[in-house]
């Protein structure tokens, strides 16, 4: 299992909401009863990673070579897109967008060994139609689609291989897709059937989602869908047939009389299979987050507490292990738990995690913070063999952003992880395993 995003980042960074990458205008243009907008983004990082696997060094994903605990590479994205909007009258109009990303890995290749120097491609990203009228929108085609948090939906390419940009993730659209959205108000619904790329798995979610906004004190939401595996039965795709998930959440909450604390929670149950497997898997977190803002540089401490279940018995027709799926990041630790444990070790399966984090701003450009997070497995095996203690590893950020402006974003942070009795186990040795990220996006 892999998992990696990293280009959304910058839509929160810059106070976007991920449900409408749209947010940033490019170059508008109108003719008529057509208008539209012409964008381009473009992304990159350098990454320098030492005690790669605490000293086991990097296993080439398709040769199965060791390459050494010395890992560098660097990635670069270039994405231009258009949206059109055709109106046929007040209340009714057609809709299309699409676009391209071109993207490649240079160096080494990332630490996960899932690229190689020259690993890159240019293919289609977006291309998707549709109508609105009124409060229903209806698109199909090749389109993003995020709920919630992104704690389970929200990307659907993997990115790797010849895919090249690993790390950066810049590829997210669901393909084969058809999004029917009906908002009103506080209330936001949408049916959905999304298909991944072959690198998840090519498996289809089709289900609907509900979202209510209490009068911005918190948003609820609640979601139910069905997982079925497109892939033929010959591959060596996991099989995800049957497989039914249930989310339930409350974000963005806020207290009476606590207006700098912010609460965030999901609870999720995976269930159902078919004759050949089951599935009986859950996943929860609870967060809080507190801006102290009288005090200078205007800290925020938050805490978090995340589940991932394991499976206690891998030789039953039960999976109890939580499936991240198509899981999104959104911003620090949400949802790659830990830059380098989340990227190359776990991959919120099997899991549980203790997180604190402190956040200042600096000046209005200028964010500095830190992350410490606490590892441990769910249940005493890792990727299939046993173990015999469940403590996994710490891992800790040091970050630097800085946004000069709503279309410019950059990142350095210097990430270090410290084994511990289960990570020690399993790669047999105990180096610090750490990673220095240089990252930054700009979009027009």
């Amino acid at each position: 299992m892999y998992t990696s995003k990293r280009f959304p980042c910058v839509l929160l960074a810059l106070g976007f909401p991920l449900a409408s990458q749209s947010a940033l205008a490019g170059y508008q243009f109108e003719h008529e009863n057509l208008k539209g907008e012409l964008n381009l983004t473009v992304g990159g990082a350098s990454v320098t990673t030492r005690g790669v696997n605490f000293g086991a060094g990097r296993v080439d994903a398709r040769s199965g070579e060791n390459d050494g605990t010395k890992i560098g590479w660097q990635e670069f994205y270039l994405k231009p897109g258009i949206t059109l909007d055709y109106s046929l009258s007040d209340t009714v109009s057609l809709l299309a967008g699409g676009s391209v990303i071109g993207a490649s890995t240079f160096g080494d290749g990332d630490a996960g060994g899932t690229s190689r120097s020259s690993d890159g491609r240019v293919a289609t990203e977006e291309l998707y139609a549709g109508v609105r009228a009124g409060d229903w929108k209806f698109t199909a085609g090749r389109q993003n689609y995020i709920i919630g948090s992104g704690f389970i939906v929200m990307d659907g390419n993997l990115d790797l291989f010849d895919d090249g940009a690993y790390w950066l993730g810049p590829r997210s659209a669901f393909k084969d897709s058809a999004i029917l959205d009906w908002s009103h108000g506080p209330v936001k619904a949408q049916a959905f059937t999304l298909r991944t790329d072959d690198h998840y798995g090519d498996y289809r979610m089709t289900g609907a989602n509900l979202d209510y906004d209490l009068d911005g004190q918190v948003t609820v939401g609640a979601m139910a869908m069905k997982v079925d595996t497109e892939a033929s039965k010959s591959s060596n795709a996991v099989r995800r047939d049957g497989m039914e998930v249930f989310n339930v959440r409350a974000l963005r909450g806020h207290l009476p009389g606590l207006p700098n604390l912010t609460l965030n929670g999901e609870y999720a149950v995976q269930r159902g299979g078919d004759s050949k497997q089951k599935f009986d898997a859950d996943a929860w977190y609870a967060q809080a987050d507190y801006q102290f803002q009288d005090l200078p540089l205007t800290p925020t401490l938050g805490y978090r507490y995340a589940v991932f279940s394991g499976d206690d018995d891998l030789t039953d027709n039960t999976q109890k292990a939580w499936d991240p799926l198509s899981k999104g990041f959104v911003d620090w630790s949400s949802w790659l738990v830990g830059d380098v444990v989340g990227n190359y070790l776990l991959f919120n399966s099997n899991e549980r995690v203790q997180q604190f984090s402190i956040k200042n701003r600096l000046t209005d450009t200028l964010t500095l913070g830190a992350i410490h997070y606490q590892f441990w497995l769910d249940e005493k095996n890792f990727r299939g063999a046993a173990v015999d203690d469940r403590r996994f590893a710490d891992e800790t950020v040091v970050y630097l952003d800085w946004t000069p402006n709503e279309r410019f974003y950059s990142s350095l942070s210097y990430n270090w992880v410290q084994a511990k009795s289960a990570a020690k186990q399993a790669f047999g040795d105990d180096d610090q395993f750490s990673a220095l990220e240089l990252y930054f996006t700009y979009r027009y």
